[in-house]
């Protein structure tokens, strides 16, 4: 019997596969030391700040002056790892090849363990993340794999950190898929798989197989109480909206802050937790002890209801002040609390038989966790994870599609990209990732454009602009657009205000596309626009690539019909 012999290309490819799962189960093993190693660390700089019983002016100092430090490095050294981490690493594989710096890795440890540690309300999951991240596309480069390849790795070490941050191996597969890929038929979910099982026995020969959240056995009582889940489901949609909604506006009014006051910022924001940690202490750092206690019955109505307030509060202020740390965490916090206080009304109405208040703030937490990070599967796969009882399936489903459904429809921007957006930052959406076959805005655009000075003056312009033909202009400088101006303004304002700057009378409000927007997305938003078009970057949605006008898609559309 003949066997056929592999010709070298696929002896070639065969060998690049198992290189590729081999370095998968190594970054497995990687990440899943290093997110033991950051909650060792985070527990263990928490335990050295505060001790066993902090005094008041112990809470006050702590975040205040560690969180200077932090800002300190996070502006000077580590601008990158501000935040959680899940937006950067999604911005890193879609963008750039999954490239992230080895420093942002490094930087993303020592400033999370600092922010975290200093009881900052924020979770470790998200910074585990970029952490791996780093190391993979870091090994990626030792090993000089092509940007394919390396930007493959970036999705496999994001489900071994979270696997390894949270002892759930399937649900941070789906995670992978669903958050940082957005595609959850993706190719990878072997070499996923890999990753997220071995990091798991990492964290459970270093940690012990102890669970994190002790969670009580679900039982689902009587058919009628899923009306109340239907009822949890609304309340976590609200929770959820209303986390969402807070964290962005108060983001949003700190990046308008003066530049100079970026290195602040933490530092104010620690004041503010150390005052919140007085009365509340509650809700330092990660809380998952007290998640345990709402899981067991172990808390009282009136304290969930003020411990879910004061730790969205609390996660709001430290994340918009710039620290380093995830809402991973919170997100189930919010929602042991916001599921535990539901449960305790509905014993007692007593309008039907119910469930232990613990299964509520358990399917909360699953509920909450939908509407804010937007992946209602990791959810419903987590809980499973954690409780391994089939019976919890229909009443998280039920909560989770309500919370997600009311979380969409009033905030259509899940918060992973809109924390992106705020930085200028825009990803491709699924129709920009599926489609390629479709003219692209790249091959419309041209580079050969003007660009005025915002300081310059109207009558200047004027001269400047007078040799083309263009009716819109490009305002801004090295690249970067601060707005638009029409010939027909120049014109308008050059005899009565010809000494006054051109930034006085910019459209600051203006359509744009990005290079990868198809070309019926291009007609339908140049249609829209003052006579140009601007082509932005993803990576910075101020950064002008090439420009689209009316005379330009002509000669595209020219182009094209001459050569067919």
């Amino acid at each position: 019997m003949n066997i056929p012999r592999l010709d070298f290309r696929q002896q070639l490819r065969l060998r690049e596969n198992q290189v590729f799962l081999m370095l998968a189960v190594l970054i497995g093993i990687l990440s899943g030391l290093a997110a033991v190693l950051f909650t060792l660390a985070i527990k263990a700089m928490t335990y050295w700040l505060f001790g066993i019983s902090p005094t008041a002016l112990r809470f006050i100092l702590v975040p205040t002056l560690v969180s200077f430090a932090a800002g300190f490095l996070l502006k000077r050294y580590f601008p990158e790892a501000r935040g959680s981490g899940v937006p950067q690493v999604e911005a890193a594989y879609h963008l750039q090849d999954g490239y992230v710096p080895g420093r942002v890795a490094f930087g993303k440890f020592v400033t999370g363990v600092m922010c975290i540690g200093a009881g900052h309300s924020m979770g470790r999951e998200g910074p585990s993340v970029q952490i791996a991240a780093g190391l993979a596309s870091t090994i990626a480069r030792w090993f000089r794999l092509s940007p394919a390849r390396a930007r493959s790795l970036v999705p496999v070490a994001a489900a071994a950190a979270l696997a390894g941050a949270f002892n759930t191996p399937v649900a941070a597969v789906l995670f992978a898929l669903e958050e940082i890929i957005g595609d959850m038929n993706a190719p990878l979910i072997g070499s996923a798989v890999l990753a997220s099982v071995s990091a798991v026995i990492v964290e459970r020969g270093v940690l012990g197989n102890s669970p994190i959240f002790h969670v009580p056995q679900y039982r689902l009582v009587s058919p009628a109480e899923l009306i109340a889940y239907l009822l949890l489901g609304v309340v976590g949609g609200i929770v959820s909206l209303g986390f969402c909604k807070g964290l962005l506006r108060a983001r949003e009014w700190c990046l308008k802050l003066p530049a100079g006051t970026r290195l602040i910022q933490p530092a104010a924001g620690g004041l503010i937790i150390g005052v919140i940690l007085i009365f509340f202490p509650q809700v330092l750092g990660v809380g998952y002890e007290f998640v345990n206690q709402a899981l067991n019955g172990g808390l009282l109505l009136k304290t969930m209801l003020v411990l879910c307030v004061m730790k969205l509060v609390a996660t709001i202020i430290s994340y918009a002040s710039g620290n380093a740390g995830g809402i991973f965490s919170p997100s189930l916090y919010l929602g042991a609390m916001a599921g535990g206080a539901v449960g305790m009304l509905v014993h007692k109405v007593g309008l039907f038989p119910a469930g232990d208040p613990g299964a509520y703030a358990l399917v909360g937490m699953g509920a909450v966790f939908a509407g804010i990070i937007r992946a209602p599967m990791t959810s419903v796969f987590m809980i499973f994870e954690l409780t391994q009882d089939y019976q919890v399936f229909v009443p998280l489903m039920v909560a989770n599609m309500i919370s997600f459904a009311i979380s969409r429809q009033f905030q259509p921007v899940p918060l992973y990209r809109a924390l992106l957006a705020q930085d200028h930052v825009h990803l491709p959406g699924a129709a920009a990732r599926a489609a390629t076959s479709s003219r692209r805005a790249r091959e419309v655009m041209t580079s050969d454009f003007t660009m005025i000075s915002p300081d310059a003056s109207v009558a200047n312009a004027a001269d400047a602009v007078s040799t083309t033909s263009a009716k819109c202009f490009l305002v801004g400088n090295n690249g970067t657009v601060a707005g638009l101006i029409t010939r027909d303004r120049i014109d308008q304002e050059k005899e009565s205000k010809g000494d006054a700057p051109v930034r006085e009378f910019l459209i600051s409000e203006y359509g744009h596309v990005h290079p990868d927007h198809s070309l019926e997305v291009v007609i339908d938003r140049l249609g829209k626009s003052p006579g140009m078009l601007p082509v932005v970057s993803r990576a910075d949605s101020q950064k002008v690539v090439g420009v689209i006008t009316p005379q330009t898609l002509a000669q595209f559309v020219q182009k094209n019909w001459e050569s067919h």
